[in-house]
This record gives structure tokens, sequence and C-alpha cells, in this order.
């Protein structure tokens, strides 16, 4: 049967996001949970951001709070602090998430495998609930912009994780200038990544902007892409991996 929702994608109880810095994991952490949310779920977002005290899944408490989403955040986010500390929560989170039809658990991990090592204190209890674990890349992010590159930085993040990828998920974006054959492009490094890794391509995140009047859903929330431009940008190729129209939610200081 086909994927129809966002959850159908993401139908796991817990998420975690893996990834180089920069590649847009705390974006789709914040597009995830607020679709969730809207589906009905019960969602907890965890910030394990504890290395970069930029961009940070905390920086955006109001706009999870509207959401109804709980945020487990490191004890002095949003301080002038910058001491990596995280409380205890995140273990209630988990046996709570864990196989539950209701509740739903994404956690941002920090970037690089230094981000990574924070998340594998938590490694045995979210294998124990199954915890689907996915490889964040962008052909866009400066280091990473050849698949071999981006292939070769997920075993250090695995070791320190202790934890091993499910999947492979686009992000390839390049902000408010992505356009459709930037998609294209970062879809096709995407795909030789996974190879490369020997792991499926759970899904391509399309920034909504590339989409211009095609995308129609709340302008605020993710959604599947429409069937059309999954079409075109797949070549009509049968049984793609869902794409999702996401909004750019985290914003830079110098944004208008």
């Amino acid at each position: 049967m086909a994927q129809t929702t966002i959850s159908d994608v993401f139908s796991s109880p817990i998420t975690v996001l893996v990834g180089h810095a920069g590649v847009g994991k705390t974006n789709i952490a914040l597009g995830l949970s607020l679709a969730l949310a809207d589906a009905g779920y019960e969602v907890t977002l965890a910030d394990l951001d504890v290395v970069n005290p930029y961009f940070r899944s905390s920086d955006y408490p109001e706009l999870l709070q509207d959401a109804g989403i709980r945020l487990i955040a490191p004890v002095l986010a949003r301080t002038t602090l910058d001491t990596p500390s995280l409380s205890g929560e995140l273990d209630v989170a988990i046996e709570q998430a864990a196989g539950s039809p209701t509740r739903r658990l994404v956690i941002d991990v920090g970037g690089d495998d230094d981000g990574a090592t924070t998340i594998g204190r938590w490694a045995g209890r979210l294998d124990a609930a199954a915890a689907k674990v996915l490889y964040v890349v962008s052909a866009y992010r400066s280091l990473t912009t050849r698949p071999e590159e981006a292939a070769a930085m997920l075993p250090d993040i695995e070791w320190h994780a202790h934890l091993k990828a499910d999947g492979v998920l686009n992000a390839s974006n390049l902000g408010d200038e992505t356009t459709l054959s930037h998609v294209r492009h970062g879809r096709a490094f995407a795909q030789s990544t996974a190879e490369l890794l020997g792991l499926p391509l759970a899904a391509t995140i399309i920034p909504a902007v590339a989409l211009g009047a095609t995308y129609t859903p709340n302008a605020q929330l993710a959604a599947l892409a429409p069937a059309s431009v999954t079409k075109a940008l797949t070549d009509g190729a049968p049984d793609p991996e869902p794409m999702v129209a996401m909004p750019r939610f985290v914003r830079t200081p110098w944004d208008n």
C-alpha cells in the first residue's frame, strides 16, 4: 500500500536523526514533530546537541509548546552558559514511546561523530525500543559533497553513538534558493550514498520553497509532496522513496 501520510513514512515510535553538522537535522526534527502532533500523536522532541550551541531544536520552545509538543533540552539551553549537561527525562520518554501507538519521540542528535557521542548513553534502551536511526545527508554540505565522503562519515558516527543507521534521509538543499533541479541532484547524491552504505533511502526532504504554488497543504506543516512532483523527480520510476515537503523553521539571525 502506498504511503499516504507523514506518520506512514516515519512510522517508528522513536526516530533518531544523526549526520554531519549543518545538513538540516534540526529543521527536519521540528517539521516532523509538528506534523506528527498535527496527526494526533503525543510528541516529544529531544534536543541532544550539547556540542554546538547554535541552531538547536531548543531554540524554538514557543513553536513546540503551541503545538503541544514536549521539549527535552540541555539543562542550560538558551542561556549564556555553554555547559553540556542533560537531565534524565529522556529515559522516561524512551520508555513511554517504546511500542506506543499514540506516542512519538523524535531525537535531534548533535552533528558529526562528536555530537553522536551523546546518544551513546541511551543506545541500549533505544535498541531495545526498536528505534529507527536515520542518517541525514546533503549534497550541498561542505566536506561531504561526494557520496564517498558522506558514506565514509557514517561509521564514525555509528561507533560513537553505539547505534547502527537504518536508512539514509536526503535533506540536500540550498535554503530558500533551492529549486527542483537542486533536489534532483541531491536525490542522486543520496541514492549513491545509500548504495555505498547498503542502506535504503528512507525519504527525500524537499524544501517547500522549491515547490512554489504546487505546495498546497498548510504552509506551516510538513506533508507528502504532490504525486506530480514525485513523478517528475523520479522520471516515473516505480516505488520511489517518499518525498516530504518541508517548510523552513530554522532561521539565522540575518534572515528577514
